[in-house]
């Protein structure tokens, strides 16, 4: 049992050393406050533009999908894991990954189904650097799935975790930030004609910096594992 505990414990993402400094701990949650924060700003952002026009459904279907996906389910499964998220202290390792499985899963879903609306909608999707950018991510998504269930039914049977482990989370952090990058350049494409160019480098600035976010726990967990 002493050797399960401890297993679970070096397996979890980015564990606390009891040696960091509490202002850096302090630090972080804020980070990770200010995170959650942005990705609820972006997503409403994104979701409030589509309400406000007449919008063919597809479209529609196109950003609710994709923002749920990306931007509130699949955020948030990484933050998950995050040790200094605050809502996620209080649980085991066991509940945190059975809930970033869960939010990564169905987020997975939802952002392949919307990216297959757009795909089958009938619009050129190869003609701008968000349709590119919104394919590669689908791709990245699709493999990051595929990676994560490999890890998750090889964990009692594989000598190789740890690798596994880095090819998963570099997949999703690919997934993810080709994603954001797909949703900037939209910003960039829509919003400076409908809102105008400091709304536009406002919702793009914002996006940058949510993405950093989401992801440096993430990075700095796979840096350790590949560099111990």
């Amino acid at each position: 049992m002493t050797v399960q505990n401890d297993y679970r414990q070096n397996t979890n993402v980015v564990q606390i050393n009891v040696d960091e400094k509490a202002p850096f701990v302090v630090f972080m949650s804020v980070i990770i406050t200010l995170t959650h924060i942005l990705i609820g700003a972006i997503a409403f952002n994104a979701i409030f533009f589509v309400n406000i026009f007449d919008i063919r459904s597809s479209f529609e279907q196109h950003v609710y999908l994709c923002v749920i996906g990306y931007i509130l389910l699949m955020s948030q499964a990484i933050l998950s894991m995050n040790p200094y998220a605050s809502w996620a202290k209080v649980l085991s390792y066991e509940n945190k990954k059975m809930i970033h499985w869960l939010m990564q899963i169905l987020g997975s879903v939802l952002a392949i189904a919307g990216s297959i609306v757009k795909l089958v909608d009938g619009v050129p999707n190869f003609r701008s650097a968000h349709g590119i950018l919104g394919t590669v991510a689908m791709l990245f998504t699709i493999a990051s799935l595929i990676s994560g269930i490999v890890n998750l039914f090889s964990m009692n049977f594989s000598n190789n975790i740890n690798i596994i482990k880095i090819v998963h989370s570099v997949l999703g952090a690919l997934a993810l930030s080709v994603a954001y990058l797909s949703l900037c350049f939209a910003f960039h494409d829509v919003y400076r004609v409908v809102y105008g160019n400091n709304n536009a480098n406002l919702s793009i600035i914002l996006t940058i910096v949510t993405l950093i976010g989401v992801l440096t726990s993430s990075c700095i967990n796979t840096v350790r594992r590949i560099l111990p």
